[in-house]
């Protein structure tokens, strides 16, 4: 059985991730994108948080409590809702059956967008080895410097 570093796996999921949302024709290209681009979240924000940083959404999340005070705490849960209603159908913690959750209303490109957003500024955060570091592609390092605006 093989052996893999998540750190390396998700630099090549956010590859491909941007490659399917720039020559997207379909909306199942920015689904791909954002299911790509989320699995990438979800590597390399708990190491940011590990490494005592917050992540992006984390940050958003803190901003939004900032702008508007109501009392109700931001999450950032939030700033995923869509990437999660995709992961699954169906909530059993809140009695939610799989067949009464098939409806999603999003815009599929600007979430695509916002999600690469999240996991190129997470990714350039993140304090890697020397090892995995040099095993990340030029093409990966090059898509993290901000060169192109998803939104």
């Amino acid at each position: 059985m093989a052996a893999y570093n998540k750190v390396i796996l998700a630099s090549e999921m956010f590859i491909e991730a941007h490659e399917r949302f720039l020559s997207a024709t379909r909306d199942v290209d920015y689904v791909i994108s954002l299911m790509l681009s989320g699995a990438v979240v979800g590597i390399v924000a708990p190491l940011l948080n590990e490494q005592g940083k917050p992540s992006m959404h984390q940050l958003l999340a803190r901003l939004s409590d900032i702008a508007e005070p109501d009392g109700k705490r931001a999450h950032e849960g939030m700033f995923r809702a869509v990437y999660n209603g995709l992961k699954h159908a169906g909530n059993s913690r809140k009695g939610i059956v799989a067949s009464a959750d098939l409806s999603l209303n999003g815009d599929l490109r600007l979430e695509a967008a916002e999600m690469l957003e999240a996991a190129r500024e997470d990714f350039t955060k993140i304090l890697v080895t020397t090892d995995v570091h040099d095993q990340l592609s030029p093409r990966f390092v090059t898509l993290l410097r901000p060169s192109v605006d998803y939104a």
